[in-house]
C-alpha cells in the first residue's frame, strides 16, 4: 500500500478508463487528478505537483507521445515518472514511448496487479516500507495471440538491437523487448539466422565493454 500523500495525474479522453483507473488509484491509498487529453494535462503539470503521470497514447488534439516528449524536454519535469498506458501493444510504440522516456508501459484492458507493481516501481521512493513487486511475466508471442500468424508489424532483432545500442542503455524492458523479439522470430522461421545471433550477441558485449549500462 502506498503512502495516502501520493498524488497521481489520470490523463485518458474515456471517462470510464479514468474511473477505472481512479478507482485502482484509491485502492492503494493514492490521491488524483484527472486530465480529458493532453493539451489540458500539460496545463495541469506543475513541478512537484504530481509524483505520478498515467497517460493514455491515442487522444484528440495532443496525443499521448507530444505529452511526454514535452515532459522529458523541461528541465524541472523530466524526473516525473510517466507511464504509458494504451491499446496499441505493437512493439514500435512500445519503443518509441522508451527512447522518449517512458518509466513502464501498460496495455487495456488493464491488469490490476501490473498496474500496482508498476505504480509502486515508480513510486519506490516516496514508499514506507513497500515489498518488492513481482516480476511481469512475458508476453506470449505474437502469433499466439493471432492464431499462428506472424506479427508483421513486429520490429526486426537489427532494429531493436540498434536502437538498444544507440540508447546506450538497456533495462529490464529491454530484456523483455528483445527476447519478444527473438521468441518471434523463432516462431516464425523455426531458428536464428548466424547474421541474427550476431546482432544478439552485439548487445551482450557491448553490456561486458561497458558501452551499454544496464539501469532499472
Amino acid at each position: 500500500m502506498t503512502e495516502p500523500s501520493l498524488h497521481v495525474l489520470i490523463v485518458d479522453d474515456n471517462e470510464m478508463n479514468r474511473d477505472t483507473l481512479a478507482r485502482r488509484l484509491r485502492q492503494q491509498g493514492c490521491g488524483y487528478d484527472m486530465a480529458v487529453n493532453g493539451r489540458e494535462a500539460i496545463n495541469m503539470i506543475e513541478p512537484r505537483k504530481y509524483d505520478l503521470v498515467l497517460l493514455d497514447i491515442m487522444m484528440p488534439e495532443v496525443d499521448g507521445y507530444t505529452v511526454l516528449s514535452h515532459l522529458k524536454a523541461d528541465p524541472n519535469l523530466r524526473d516525473l515518472p510517466v507511464i504509458m498506458i494504451s491499446a496499441v501493444e505493437e512493439m514500435e510504440s512500445v519503443m518509441k514511448c522508451m527512447e522518449l522516456g517512458a518509466d513502464d508501459y501498460l496495455t487495456k484492458p488493464l491488469d490490476p496487479s501490473l498496474l500496482k507493481a508498476a505504480v509502486d516501481r515508480c513510486l519506490r521512493s516516496k514508499l514506507a516500507s513497500a515489498p518488492p513487486p513481482p516480476p511481469r511475466p512475458l508476453p506470449e508471442p505474437a502469433e499466439e495471440r493471432t492464431g499462428g500468424q506472424p506479427n508483421n508489424q513486429s520490429l526486426s532483432i537489427e532494429e531493436v538491437v540498434t536502437r538498444l545500442v544507440n540508447m546506450e542503455r538497456i533495462s529490464r524492458k529491454g530484456y523483455l523487448f528483445l527476447s519478444k523479439t527473438i521468441m518471434n522470430t523463432m516462431y516464425a522461421k523455426r531458428g536464428l539466422s548466424e547474421v541474427e545471433r550476431d546482432q544478439i550477441f552485439r548487445v551482450f558485449d557491448g553490456i561486458v565493454a561497458g558501452r551499454i549500462k544496464i539501469v532499472d
